[in-house]
């Protein structure tokens, strides 16, 4: 079992590779008992050092950083960018790409500036984008119909972003998954309790359709790898 936190860098890159041609990859934090956020609505309530390094390799292993816009909003995401620490992988700097049916942004964000790519927005409404926003970054429609994960994914791969990293929310996730377009499950199981019920059950992967593949630990955080059957 690996520790992240004596495992350098490559080891766990290395655990964590995929040799195939296109792949879906998503990954989230929940709480002991099943939740994707903690108290103040946010999962970095749940996390730790181990598991954001983590979350920050598994994008650079990737093309595409996929993420609903909401999510992105409250976990207040940035373009990705060039990092020493990730150059052993000698890979481009992935790509933020944001599903929004709304296409409500502040342009002046992090999520548009200050990476190594322009944005790419995922239109998944009928508005029409504004050029304020066409000039912050790409925009490119794709219908909410019930085909709209898997004409997500194609799109993306069209694009020639190949390996795609889903960072949720739970809401695009539980779509991906019941869409049956994710290969692999990376879950990190915080020890935060958060109490009452959780939300989003079909976001989480159901031990009838994955196997676990490797696990890993840092302190009391755990870390599976899950793969479809």
């Amino acid at each position: 079992m690996l520790d992240l936190q004596t495992a350098s860098l490559p080891e766990v890159a290395a655990q964590y590779q995929s040799e195939q041609h296109t792949w879906v990859r998503a990954n989230m934090i929940v709480s002991q008992d099943r939740h994707f956020v903690g108290a103040g609505d946010s999962s970095r309530d749940l996390t730790g050092e181990s598991d954001l390094k983590l979350l920050l390799l598994l994008g650079a292993l990737s093309d595409a950083v996929l993420v609903g816009a909401n999510t992105a909003r409250i976990e207040n995401y940035r373009q990705p960018k060039q990092r020493d620490d990730f150059k052993f992988l000698d890979r481009p700097v992935p790509r933020l790409v944001i599903v929004s049916a709304s296409l409500d942004f502040d342009l002046s964000s992090n999520l548009f500036q200050g990476g190594a790519h322009r944005t790419l927005i995922i239109n998944a409404g009928e508005n029409v984008p504004a050029q304020s926003l066409l000039d912050s970054a790409d925009v490119v429609s794709v219908k909410k119909d019930q085909d709209f994960a898997m004409t997500l994914i194609a799109t993306l791969n069209d694009m020639h972003l190949l390996k795609i990293t889903c960072e949720g929310g739970p809401s695009l996730l539980a779509q991906l998954l019941k869409a049956q377009v994710v290969d692999e499950y990376d879950l990190t199981i915080s020890p935060v309790t958060v109490g009452g019920t959780p939300l989003w059950p079909d976001a989480l992967p159901s031990p009838t359709v994955w196997d676990e593949v490797n696990t890993a630990i840092s302190g009391d955080f755990e870390f599976k790898r899950l793969l479809r059957r």
